[in-house]
């Protein structure tokens, strides 16, 4: 849009797809990118949204493309004869100069370390930024040097301050004697009192970050991870008045996690993120590795990787866990600490996991997900299995009595004697066989710890549990199952973590920012919070930005899935990188730096976000009605011009200026708006300031008669994107439906996940008997594999159907068998990149449009950084069948390359959709797919 540099005029510019641009010295044209990639972090990117630099003549309306690097050209800037621009053609961006006229490019600037970042140009000179530093580039002379700054500031963000941090809490874990909980957050451990004494910040350590908590069994150390060292090591500190840990491992790489003390206090175990299950020995501080899982789910949380949820037997002899074998199922596995005798102790047709040890050693407990009970669609033939674990146990003798034995009254029971030191014995011929179900439902089962007297468990009725996936769930309900009565009773609702002390009578949690301690024997679903205020501690913002930096650093060199890291000396990068943390001023600094070195990988999907920022620009919604503004002829008011009134049902989005009782129409003048007059000389949208979702009057008048007037009450939206989405969508199926007399259908991709899931149906379904249909994946902002979709779009008839009274049917009913083709555009990634590449790998039909985005590296974590800042780190690529990478950098090149023109779409005419009507036009006349008609009725030959 153009506006006056007062606020008002509000103008569309005729160019659909611009994000940056200046005008000629005499305004008739403008230089522009079509898209804005400066927050991107990927450096070196040649895929198919690279910018170049266009220019659109406002007079003949010609556009015509200045550049075509493979590469990045961007901002430009036009000055005198020449367009100035920032371009990375020697690998990192400088400043360039292009003659319009002739095409000829000359580099003006020679930096080789860091890149020149958002130019600015005026006064004879062009500003960027360069390694935390304000540079110019004098346009006449051709030299460049640093701008010397000095500015007197109080650094208020870098300044220490004390912080309350529970909303940063991320471990609990109670002393045994269930009178404090230690307490992990924003990388310090505190002790927290369940009623008498103070909070404790026990290591006080700003620039290192501690993780993982856990009191000894007899309460007298704390075992925890601590990256003081440089990496993340293993200490345990005596408790008492004194903090004074012991390192006790040495590592030069990897993360640790799901530290677990043996139940004599003698030993650590905890897996890595090679998928390592070890044991360290606290007396000889030596490390032993137990097993190595080759196999793990696509979408997994950092801390929940294979193996993850092992148990520790009383006996501290053995070790159970859950491991992924070649078949993609998991098996229960048992291994002796002592000897690494390692045993499969499943049966191997379903998911078994999640073991824990009955306090008496005699049997193991886990979770199986073999409870088939489908779900039909209610649309067509399709099964789905939700809520299909359930809960089990194996005798471990096999003379062992059965957990639940069953019941007589007229047999008097022997009270059980508790031995005085229980010795686990396993026979493991027959093991998996010696199975018994605990009378629990099919559900979600998951974190399963047994006691004496009760089975504790978390479920949730709706959930993430699909392809047994170990993601953390936002909250779950804790259950115990009583061993007496066996009956199942809630112990505590929506939490996110608990942890029993070793004698299984008081239960630690964690449910959102809160933490609690409750008897185990307690059935209180609300809980019983700690006082929290004084969770206190110092933060030294330049050393937790250090060690907020070496940790992403950290993180990529040991998650990314290219251990060369794509060939970069990524040591040479930190000490790139790492002195700009020392001229850091505030979080969002911070942010800025850690892009620029992921965005070194070259990578797709590197992404870092959030932290914790000490001063918010302040923020309020404008409501939102969903019209194309204008100015009235005598440009005395603001007059609706398109009003968008297409509905969501799904998502219950109803525009506010659709349904009954509204009436607005185009070329109607807003008046006033909640009695406040409006006119143009204020920005329409300053009227509508923090009135979103709330109820407005309106007062509209008519165009040539505003002094007929009257009133409108409507609820403004907080944006009009999907306003927008859903009429754009429905344009289109209009467009297609019409040009093709209703022989081709339409349907839009959104994505590859959920939204995509509500859009698609919408049109499927409609489809079965279209003879043709454009598969739009434009915009196509991914998420997961596209074959769920495409799967049913390319479903063929395999027989066909009659009855008496009604037309023939197809068997599958909803099977198009039609012609069809892929749109597909520079906008479309990740998943949206996987769409038109599958799309034409399965012999589907032609792409149409312009190169997609190219990304196909996969993030399967979101990883958690000191203040809640977060971070990725690309960790699975995908290649094809033949053994080679596909789309990564480079992106889907269509089948039938289409641009869209900006004067051709000032007029309407989208040309990527039209050309797909046009090929598939053809094909219906030279291919046309007949449905066959079935044979004459079977008559019988009498005899």
């Amino acid at each position: 849009y153009l506006i006056a540099p007062d606020g008002t005029g509000l103008e569309a510019l005729p160019i659909h797809e611009i994000s940056q641009g200046s005008f000629s010295p005499d305004g008739k044209q403008i230089a522009y990118n079509k898209v804005a990639r400066e927050h991107r972090t990927w450096k070196r990117y040649v895929g198919g949204l690279a910018q170049d630099i266009y220019l659109y003549n406002f007079e003949t309306k010609q556009n015509t493309r200045l550049t075509d690097f493979p590469g990045t050209d961007r901002i430009p800037m036009w000055v005198g004869d020449s367009v100035y621009f920032a371009s990375d053609r020697d690998g990192v961006l400088n400043i360039y100069s292009l003659d319009p006229a002739t095409r000829e490019v000359k580099q003006l600037t020679q930096h080789k370390d860091y890149d020149a970042r958002r130019p600015s140009a005026g006064s004879g000179k062009i500003v960027y930024e360069l390694g935390g530093s304000l540079w110019a580039l004098d346009i006449t002379s051709g030299q460049t040097a640093q701008i010397p700054i000095t500015i007197n500031t109080d650094d208020r963000e870098t300044r220490p301050y004390l912080k309350n941090v529970q909303d940063f809490i991320s471990s609990v874990s109670p002393a045994p004697n269930g009178k404090s909980i230690l307490v992990t957050a924003r990388g310090e451990i505190f002790t927290v009192p369940k009623e008498n004494g103070a909070i404790r910040d026990l290591t006080n350590t700003s620039g290192a970050r501690e993780l993982e908590a856990t009191w000894s069994p007899d309460g007298k150390k704390v075992a925890y991870l601590s990256d003081q060292s440089g990496e993340y090591e293993v200490y345990v500190a005596e408790t008492g008045p004194s903090w004074n840990p012991q390192k006790l491992t040495t590592h030069t790489s990897g993360y640790r996690h799901h530290l677990t003390w043996s139940p004599d206090g003698q030993k650590l175990a905890y897996t890595d993120q090679t998928l390592t299950l070890w044991v360290l020995d606290l007396k000889t501080k030596k490390e032993q590795k137990i097993d190595r899982a080759e196999f793990e789910n696509i979408d997994v949380s950092q801390n929940l990787k294979p193996i993850s949820d092992f148990a520790w037997s009383p006996d501290s002899q053995f070790i159970a866990y859950g491991k992924m074998n070649a078949d993609l199922v998991y098996h229960l596995y048992i291994v002796s600490v002592a000897s690494g005798e390692i045993h499969d102790v499943s049966q191997g047709l379903f998911n078994d996991f999640n073991p824990t040890w009955t306090p008496d050693g005699q049997h193991l407990v886990f979770v199986s997900n073999r409870r088939f009970n489908p779900t039909f669609d209610d649309f067509e033939w399709e099964l789905v299995y939700k809520k299909a674990a359930g809960i089990y146990a194996l005798t471990l003798r096999k003379d062992g009595p059965a957990l639940l034995p069953l019941k007589d009254d007229l047999t008097p029971s022997e009270e059980a004697k508790k031995p005085e030191k229980v010795l686990v014995r396993i026979d493991f011929d027959g093991l998996a066989d010696r199975i018994e179900a605990l009378p629990l439902p099919a559900s979600n089962y998951r974190n399963l710890v047994a006691t004496e007297s009760a089975l504790f468990y978390l479920d949730r009725e709706e959930g993430d549990f699909n392809r047994f996936e170990f993601r953390v769930p936002e909250d779950m309900d804790l259950h115990a199952f009583d061993w007496a009565s066996r009956e199942a009773g809630d112990v505590i609702k929506g939490i996110n973590q608990y942890t029993l002390t070793p004698d299984g009578q008081t239960i630690a949690y964690r449910k959102g920012n809160d933490v609690g301690l409750i008897a185990a024997s307690a059935r209180d679903p609300k809980g019983q919070n700690l006082a929290l205020g004084k969770l206190q501690m110092w933060i030294d913002p330049r050393q937790e930005w250090q060690q907020i930096f070496n940790d992403a650093w950290r993180l990529e060199r040991d998650y990314y899935y290219e251990p060369n890291m794509h060939g970069l000396d990524w040591n040479r990068m930190r000490e790139k990188y790492s002195p700009l943390i020392q001229v850091a001023s505030c979080r969002q600094d911070l942010t800025y730096v850690i892009g620029e070195l992921i965005g070194e990988l070259n990578t797709s999907h590197t992404y870092v976000y959030g932290g914790d920022t000490q001063l918010h620009a302040d923020r309020v919604n404008i409501g939102m009605l969903g019209v194309d503004w204008k100015t009235s002829a005598d440009g005395k008011y603001y007059a609706f011009g398109h009003i968008y009134t297409t509905p969501n049902w799904s998502a219950e989005m109803v525009p506010p200026l659709a349904g009954p009782g509204k009436d607005v129409q185009v070329g109607d003048l807003l008046l006033q708006v909640n009695g406040q007059p409006v006119t143009p000389q204020k920005n329409i949208y300053s009227y509508f300031q923090n009135l979103a979702g709330v109820q407005v009057t309106l007062t509209i008048g008519k165009a040539g008669n505003p002094a007929t007037t009257r009133q409108v009450q409507v609820v403004p939206a907080s944006n009009e994107y999907e306003m927008r989405y859903q009429a754009w969508v429905e344009h289109n199926r209009a467009v297609v439906d019409q040009a093709s007399n209703g022989q081709i259908g339409y349907v839009h991709l959104p994505d590859t996940f959920l939204d995509s899931a509500v859009e698609f149906p919408k049109s499927f379904f409609a489809l079965a008997r279209k003879k043709a249909i454009v598969v739009d994946g434009r915009f196509n902002g991914g998420g997961l594999d596209p074959e769920i979709f495409l799967k049913r779009l390319n479903r063929k008839p395999h027989s066909y159907w009659t009855r008496r009274y009604s037309h023939d049917q197809t068997s599958p009913v909803y099977a198009p068998n039609a012609h069809m083709v892929c749109l597909t555009n520079r906008q479309a990634g990740s998943g949206g990149d996987e769409l038109p590449e599958e799309f034409r790998r399965f012999g589907m039909g032609p792409v149409i449009g312009t190169r997609s985005w190219g990304g196909l590296v996969g993030v399967s974590m979101f990883l958690q950084l000191m203040d809640g800042g977060g971070l990725t780190a690309p960790d699975y690529r995908i290649y094809e069948e033949a053994g080679n990478w596909i789309v990564e950098n480079e992106g889907v090149t269509p089948d039938i390359e289409v641009d869209l023109d900006p004067a051709e779409m000032q007029r309407g005419y989208d040309a990527q959709l039209q050309k797909g009507i046009e090929v598939l036009m053809k094909q219906i006349a030279d291919e046309p797919r007949v449905w066959p008609s079935h044979p004459p009725f079977p008559a019988q030959k009498l005899q």
